[in-house]
């Protein structure tokens, strides 16, 4: 039934072709669809740019309520949920770290936003999704080297108008939204919507007895407010406001995955060996018995081999966004030969996410005693009442949490001058000004034990850490972008025109980060206990300390009790607790200054150190700074014989501004500014009831910014280099086809190879196999899937009482990479997926009714490719983990109009 079914659709659009841009169709005639993709109104078939297009009524006829749905209908463009990190045709960001700018610029209502999520509104508020593929370097200066998304939302009506919608869904999903609008005065409108979203359960399931489920499980809502203005006859103002909340455990961060292999069971972590491995307690290598899990848990091994949708931990993941404020105003004034138009405001949030770091439910374990361990000798001479201290094996606290945060707030002011008048000369010019200020963590989170252990008080007089932090890298950056930026379009001929734009950008970025490592596992004492003389005494470890690991008050005794009388007595007052790495992992120098860091240097031996360790926190700081700039723009001919056909070919420079990997305290924090040159030629062709658009684009990629993996002492942690040339390639191909009116079909093909053409050789740390650096020349771009299809196929009976259009949608993905390493383990399968809708709107339009199943034959979709990890693969190369799309989903939706 599924293959008959994908074949039936395959084969009616393949004759088609494709669609891109969802317009809506009156007969077997497609309609016209104006987007504002060059900052002003235009036919999208006129427009000499890749564009995917989507209207509010086109959402909900075939089913695009996320960004992630935005994706399946759009080539080149991929959207890794769980970090909330977009990619366009192999262009996009790596790293969480907020420092480094993301490569798909975000625009609602015309302001720049850092949240691709908020692309996914609803169509209840949103007008349409514009999504421009390749450099946008011109007219969208920030953030815009891979493309650029622009939200329109539904604006304010001059007349009385109310919906009200409800949506319930599988897993105990409702969404309630709504929407009033109208006039308040003459000249004077006003639009409040808003939305609230619960789900009770969630994709994924605790087999932990009494934790919560996970994954997409969600309990939020928004509320935004609009006014718009006639101001005389020539002025307009419109403004929103807007504000959101999550009390979640689904949505960028959560829960949206598996891991693929079993636990490691090494004694320490192999990611963060600075703790000893939770997962170590379900092996066979612990004192008997001393196993002890949360809420009477027995499961010792991963369940998401049997069952994807299966885990086992005892902090349950949860997202919290709160403080969210968004304020966006516009005001057009139109002169005679030009308009003079503003866009500005201000947002800001809180994110905040805590979850489980060692992803089980052990709660503590013991490590046993090595024959003739020093424990044990201790241990005898306490019950025969020779020593004063007694000793046994150590007791893990394996309760192991984390917290990452976002705090950022910024603001942009852009105005531009744009002709009016129908001269075969057009203009646009316009300057931008971009300012944000953010707090968070850096590219990982910062990692806590809960409960009790020795972290808390770190030895040899290094400062207290009573909020049992182990790893924590948080940093605060300020950004500034300015801008200037023209365009030109000339009309040479009846047929030619010359498509003319320039940009100037420079950017700022400067602040500080903080770093701390406190090390609690057989990975630093043994240096330690060496460098205190006790070699004697046998390694510094679990096994030959046990429950003395780390009490350095109680050597002298052991010494007393050993007979050596007081010759131990020296180390008397050094504390009993962990041991503080924090300067010893700390980058130092001796070749001079590191880019990017502006802290003076300090130089003690020939080593100089760029930061300080503040003695009441024990946190380490040093300062960032940074500038770059760059001139980028575009050169088109565009080429429109007759009105149904447009044919261009255009070359557009992308950049995106130099980044810090801040937060990590690494000896590379810096890497370089990355450049783009694509180059694209198009066709726009219409006929009566068929549109086909098609590009053909090459890019080449300069100084990708790429996080690599190296090992520093006990850690691992990211340097951050420029990747000296890739390029993409490709063909999307764009239709919809109307053979006669009840049937619509529909294509949207995207071929894209990419390819790593030059850098030099890296070390991937996740393979335990192959542990020199290696040549990745040859390797994929991250997050290119070579091939993405989506093909919908819908029919419209007609009658009296009203229309009920029935739909069917195959999606296809072909594999993709996480990052510059092409191996198994940071590879997202490929996937495909077929969806059913029925849509039943009455004549009069009043109310409108929606039935749907998502991924019908619950297939696993991979949204996102997930880097693996050294964790939990000891035998074989990194562990894999897969990024999930939604389970099977049936769905109905009511619309009912005032």
């Amino acid at each position: 039934m599924r293959h008959l079914l994908i074949m039936g659709v395959c084969t009616a659009a393949i004759s088609a072709g494709s669609t891109s841009a969802f317009a809506q169709s009156t007969g077997n005639v497609i309609e016209e669809l104006v987007v504002t993709a060059e900052k002003r109104e235009q036919s999208l078939q006129d427009v000499p740019v890749a564009i995917s297009a989507f209207t509010s009524t086109q959402r909900d006829k075939v089913g695009i309520a996320t960004v992630q749905d935005l994706t399946n209908f759009t080539p080149g463009f991929v959207y890794q949920s769980s970090n909330d990190r977009a990619s366009m045709r192999g262009i996009g960001r790596l790293t969480n770290v907020h420092s480094v700018d993301g490569a798909v610029s975000i625009y609602i209502d015309g302001l720049f936003t850092t949240s691709t999520v908020l692309a996914g509104g609803p169509p209840l508020d949103v007008d349409r999704v514009e999504i421009l593929r390749g450099p946008q370097g011109t007219l969208y200066g920030r953030n815009a080297i891979g493309g650029t998304v622009n939200v329109i939302s539904v604006r304010p009506t001059e007349d009385f108008y109310a919906e009200v919608r409800g949506i319930v869904e599988s897993y105990g999903f409702t969404n309630v939204q709504a929407a009033v609008s109208g006039p308040i005065a003459d000249g004077l409108r006003f639009r409040l919507s808003g939305y609230k979203l619960d789900q009770h359960e969630g994709y994924f399931e605790n087999v932990n007895s009494g934790r919560p489920t996970e994954g997409t499980k969600r309990n939020e809502y928004q509320v935004q407010a609009q006014i718009e203005a006639d101001l005389g006859e020539n002025a307009e103002l419109w403004a929103s406001y807007k504000t959101l909340v999550w009390h979640n455990r689904g949505g960028p961060g959560a829960r949206a995955g598996y891991l693929n292999d079993p636990y490691e069971l090494g004694l320490t972590d192999p990611n963060f060996s600075v703790v000893y491995n939770s997962a170590f307690g379900y092996s066979n290598n612990i004192v008997p018995g001393s196993l002890q899990q949360y809420n009477g848990g027995t499961t010792t091994s991963n369940p998401a081999l049997s069952d994807s949708h299966k885990f086992n931990t005892n902090i349950p993941q949860r997202v919290r966004l709160r403080d969210v404020n968004s304020f966006t105003t516009q005001f057009v004034y139109h002169a005679p030969s030009f308009d003079i138009k503003y866009v500005g405001g201000i947002q800001e949030y809180k994110y905040d996410l805590y979850g489980d770091t060692d992803a089980t439910n052990v709660a503590s374990f013991q490590i046993p005693l090595a024959a003739g361990s020093l424990c044990g000798n201790v241990a005898a001479l306490y019950a025969a009442g020779a020593s004063t201290v007694n000793c046994t094996p150590l007791t893990v606290n394996a309760n192991n949490g984390y917290h990452y945060f976002e705090y950022p707030k910024w603001y942009s002011n852009e105005i531009n001058i744009s002709s009016t008048t129908d001269s075969p000369v057009q203009w646009i010019f316009g300057l931008f000004q971009y300012q944000e200020q953010y707090s968070g963590t850096g590219s990982t989170a910062d990692f806590f034990l809960v409960g009790p252990s020795n972290l808390a008080t770190p030895v040899l007089g290094a400062a207290a850490n009573p909020d049992q932090w182990w790893s924590t890298g948080n940093y605060a950056l300020t950004t500034q972008s300015k801008a200037v930026f023209g365009q030109v379009d000339w009309q040479m001929t009846d047929t030619l025109k010359l498509t003319v734009g320039l940009r100037y950008t420079k950017d700022k970025k400067f602040g500080t980060e903080y770093r701390r490592i406190v090390c609690n596992s057989d990975v630093c004492y043994p240096g330690l206990y060496s460098a205190l003389g006790l070699n004697g005494f046998g390694p510094g470890t679990a096994a030959n300390y046990g429950s003395l690991l780390g009490n350095l008050n109680a050597l002298p005794a052991v010494g007393q009790a050993l007979g050596l009388g007081n010759a131990l007595a020296g180390l008397a007052g050094l504390g009993n607790g962990a041991f503080d790495l924090t300067d010893t992992l700390a980058p130092k120098s001796t070749a001079g200054l590191i880019e990017g860091v502006s802290t003076p240097s300090v130089c003690t031996a020939g080593v100089c150190r760029q930061y300080v360790v503040d003695k009441n926190s024990g946190i380490a700081s040093r300062e960032l700074s940074g500038t770059s700039d760059a001139p980028t723009g575009t050169v088109g001919l565009q080429w429109e014989p007759d009105d149904s056909l447009m044919a261009y070919a255009r070359y557009s420079r992308g950049y995106k501004a130099f980044g810090f990997s801040a937060g990590g305290f690494l000896a590379v924090p810096k890497a370089d500014a990355e450049f783009a040159n694509a180059y694209e030629i198009g066709i726009k062709k219409n006929f009566s009831n068929l549109q086909i658009n098609a590009a053909l684009f090459y890019i080449d990629y300069r100084d990708l910014q790429a996080p690599v993996t190296v090992r520093i002492g006990p850690t691992n942690v990211s340097q951050f280099i420029n990747i000296e040339k890739s390029r993409s390639s490709g063909i999307e191909l764009s239709a919809i086809w109307q053979p006669i009116q009840p049937l619509r079909l529909t294509l949207d093909y995207g071929y894209n190879p990419t390819k790593i053409v030059k850098s030099s050789p890296l070390v991937d740390v996740n393979d335990n196999v192959v542990t020199a650096a290696v040549d990745i020349t040859g390797n994929k771009l991250p997050q290119a899937p070579e091939q993405k299809v989506a093909i919908n196929a819908s029919y419209t009976f007609d009658w009296d009482p009203g229309s009920l259009t029935l739909g069917a949608t195959y999606l296809y993905r072909s594999k993709s990479y996480a990052n510059v390493f092409t191996r198994e383990y940071n590879m997202a399968p490929s996937w495909d997926q077929v969806d059913l809708r029925a849509y039943w709107q009455p004549s009069g339009g009043k109310y409108t009714v929606i039935a749907y199943v998502k991924n019908l034959f619950d297939t696993e979709g991979y949204a996102a490719a997930v880097a693996g990890s050294q964790r939990n693969a000891p035998l074989l190369q990194g562990a894999q983990t897969l990024e999930l799309t939604p389970p099977r989903i049936f769905g109905m939706e009511l619309q009912y109009r005032f």
